[in-house]
């Protein structure tokens, strides 16, 4: 009875009037109750991938190339390391306000870091106090790349800077509603520098784009810390040239893929943005040094927040190479070349006798093995390697042309050192035998119309081969030449080389073998007198500094005709898998013993006849040549082979408007006396 009465008490208190709300709040309690369930149980597979996955991305991951030794293991070109801070298309919001917001974040990030970015926008100061760049915009390639970016946008070439500002902001959503700027004058304006160059610079996809080239750990855990999107890391190596001018024509440079390529490495699945080879040693051996790209795959959520990053395929560094080149012997070469030109010259001058080499400026030498490696390769002048994109328009306006590499390109008469290919193809074809005699009277009358005299004009007299190489005889080798012909002496000289490409790695001048086949391709037409002076090393011929070293080789090898190389070996970048470069036999000919000799003896004779090369001790054949450019000017050339009973090496060097051939020997005794320690003299160093 009291437990009613008390019941009757509790309900008498409430306020009925408050009912509708508590049964609202019961209903909706019973409502989030639903919905937490669903979202609990029903819901679960919905909401987890919403909260996952909303993109995926793949990043290159760049191979360590290679890096290039000379044969005795000495560093010519290593790497060195950076990171680099890049921008990735695909991670960089696409609605203008985030991308902007992205950049400012960025911006403010390096900024503080005391970083510049890479832009190439042309213009200085900061809005409102902003002016073209008049010195950039001489740039031909700035200033195109300016009205592109003007004609893009639809905008007036003739637009002063301020407009271009003032339209910019609109067109790149730097304003907010009311017109307002949205950032500080000097975060908008890096941003407006960063679009303009992402826009001149396609990026892309498969474009990404380089913020800052070398970052330091500081920034970049910053920047990861603070999670800017689109911003990510990427390890870059710096080529380091440890012989820029000595080895500059050999070595080359490396670079982005030139478009006019851009089809053949894509389809070797090279990645847009790659560094390749562009020429020389770099391009040559591109595949070996090059190793295989890497991919990184990064997942991110909606917000940019990367949430997962594995590694799809690890990065395979490429190989180092070992060139057939010794850089000390390559050295001494480059640094005899320059002072026996200035020694010709300065000597010319002294005597003050015209057309004596006071115009000697430039010239080559090149050091080959009888099986075809080749050791030095020096053309004068040369350049720093590492200079060339600044100081470009410097050695290109130069007269004595420090860009050509004589060495591999140059097409120089033979004069005289000719007369060995024509003695091989005289005795090996049967036209005259080593002990062949002819009476060298001075001038030359077999034909009427045309009568040549030797250098010496009254004449050496009665002469066999090997004097006849010695004396350097033009009368021997007019009559040699008109016996044998053109088509057979041609043929041989296109077995030993002349006229052909030695297979060397690197690009090259296949000269020019005279004769009726080349004449016919330049409208002339072969008389029998064009035959007397191919004999001697004139007419139409014309071989490089390489190619003649080569001829040599063939020559003393018994008609072998090696294959010249610059690749020594390869071997994996840790130093292991070790695999040699094997001499190649590309063509030749049967040369006889009889005929070895017999060459061999012409040219140690021509040592001992020649004032400039008779006085050197140790005991080498050479032979010289005074090639006729001009009425006035010769070139100096000379050939060598060393040691004489034995050889290993043949050389030869020529000194453009270097007077006469024995002016080629102070380069070519240097080369042999550093290979085999000797003193100026070819004696022994004590």
């Amino acid at each position: 009875m009291k437990n009613a009465e008390t019941f009757k008490k509790s309900v008498s208190k409430i306020n009925f009037r408050l009912l509708p709300l508590y049964i609202i709040f019961a209903a909706a309690m019973i409502v989030f109750l639903i919905k937490l369930v669903n979202i609990q149980i029903t819901g679960a597979d919905y909401y987890r991938s919403a909260s996952s996955v909303t993109h995926t991305r793949r990043i290159v991951t760049e191979p360590v190339r290679g890096e290039i030794f000379d044969r005795n293991g000495v560093p010519l070109v290593t790497n060195e390391y950076s990171q680099a801070l890049m921008l990735d298309y695909d991670a960089l919001p696409s609605r203008p306000s985030e991308k902007n917001a992205a950049i400012a974040k960025l911006s403010r990030i390096l900024q503080k870091n005391g970083c510049d970015i890479n832009t190439v926008m042309p213009a200085l100061g900061t809005y409102p106090h902003v002016a073209y760049d008049d010195e950039a915009m001489k740039d031909p390639y700035v200033r195109n790349r300016f009205t592109r970016f003007l004609k893009r946008y639809g905008l007036d070439t003739e637009i002063t800077c301020i407009e271009l500002y003032e339209t910019l902001f609109g067109r790149l959503d730097l304003l907010d509603d009311g017109g307002e700027h949205i950032y500080d004058s000097n975060t908008e304006d890096m941003i407006i520098r960063v679009l303009y160059t992402l826009d001149v610079y396609d990026f892309a996809p498969d474009n990404p784009f380089v913020l800052v080239s070398e970052a330091d750990l500081k920034l970049i855990t910053e920047i990861l810390e603070a999670n800017c999107r689109g911003a990510y890391v990427k390890k870059l190596f710096k080529r380091v040239y440890h012989y820029p001018e000595a080895a500059s024509n050999i070595i080359g440079r490396v670079g982005k893929i030139p478009s006019e390529k851009m089809d053949l490495y894509l389809a070797k699945g090279y990645s847009y943005d790659a560094t390749v080879g562009l020429d020389g040693v770099e391009a040559a051996f591109e595949d070996i040094l090059r190793g295989e790209e890497g991919v990184t795959v990064i997942t991110e959520d909606e917000y940019g927040n990367i949430t997962d990053s594995r590694t799809e395929k690890e990065a395979v560094p490429g190989k180092n190479v070992y060139l057939t080149i010794d850089i000390e012997l390559q050295q001494t070469a480059l640094a005899s070349l320059e002072a026996q030109i200035k020694r010709i010259v300065d000597e010319a001058v002294r005597s003050g006798e015209p057309d004596s080499g006071e115009k000697a400026d430039s010239g080559a030498l090149s050091v080959v093995s009888l099986k075809g490696e080749v050791l030095a390769l020096a053309t004068y002048p040369t350049y720093d390697i590492t200079r060339l994109g600044e100081n470009y328009a410097e050695y290109a306006a130069d007269p004595r042309k420090p860009l050509f590499d004589r060495s591999l390109f140059g097409n120089y008469q033979p004069g005289s050192t000719f007369k060995i290919a024509t003695s091989v193809a005289g005795i090996e074809s049967g036209t005259i035998t080593p002990d062949t005699v002819i009476d060298d009277k001075g001038k030359y009358t077999f034909y009427e119309d045309y009568q040549p005299s030797c250098w010496y004009v009254r004449g050496h007299g009665k002469l066999n081969l090997e004097e006849a190489i010695g004396k350097s005889c033009n009368y021997y080798f007019f009559e040699v030449g008109r016996l044998t012909g053109i088509d057979t002496m041609n043929r041989y000289c296109s077995a030993l080389g002349l006229g052909r490409h030695t297979g060397i790695e690197l690009p090259e001048t296949e000269g020019v073998l005279a004769g009726p086949e080349y004449a016919a391709t330049v409208g002339d037409v072969w008389v029998p007198g064009d035959t007397l002076q191919a004999a001697i090393g004139q007419s139409k011929n014309a071989f490089s500094p390489l190619q003649l070293s080569c001829c040599v080789s063939t020559v003393l090898n018994g008609g072998s005709r090696y294959k010249a190389t610059i690749l020594y070996k390869t071997c994996n970048y840790s130093g292991s898998d070790e695999q040699k470069n094997n001499p190649v036999i590309i063509d030749g000919i049967d040369i006889s013993e009889q005929t070895v000799a017999a060459v061999k003896r012409g040219m140690k004779n021509s040592k001992e006849w020649t004032s400039d090369t008779k006085n050197y001790k140790f005991d080498v054949g050479t032979k010289t040549g005074t090639a006729q450019t001009t009425k006035t000017n010769n070139n100096a050339v000379l050939v060598a082979f060393a040691p004489y009973d034995n050889p290993e090496y043949t050389i030869a060097c020529v000194i453009e408007n270097g007077a006469k051939g024995g002016n080629a020997a102070r380069p070519v005794f240097d080369v042999i006396s550093h290979i085999y320690g000797l003193d100026a003299d070819g004696r022994p160093n004590k």
